[in-house]
């Protein structure tokens, strides 16, 4: 899978963020969804199910074989 750019969004005065509706779309997220992010290399990684740190990076560098 390539990376896909969804949107941007703009960190409020009170420290909150809105996930882009396609996002939320694609990821089958509602409002009573949960999210987790990890910081990588300066860079955040957003995560629908949690992962243990030590398996993220595999988990979203490593390009999946196909079957």
């Amino acid at each position: 899978m390539e990376p896909k750019f969804i949107g941007k969004a703009k960190l409020t005065k009170q420290g909150q963020l809105t996930l882009p509706q396609e996002a939320r779309h694609d990821l089958n997220l509602d409002a009573s969804s949960e999210v987790f992010w990890y910081e990588y290399n300066n860079n955040l990684i957003l995560v629908k199910d949690l992962v243990n740190p030590n398996e993220l990076i595999d988990l979203v560098f490593t390009k999946k074989k196909k079957k």
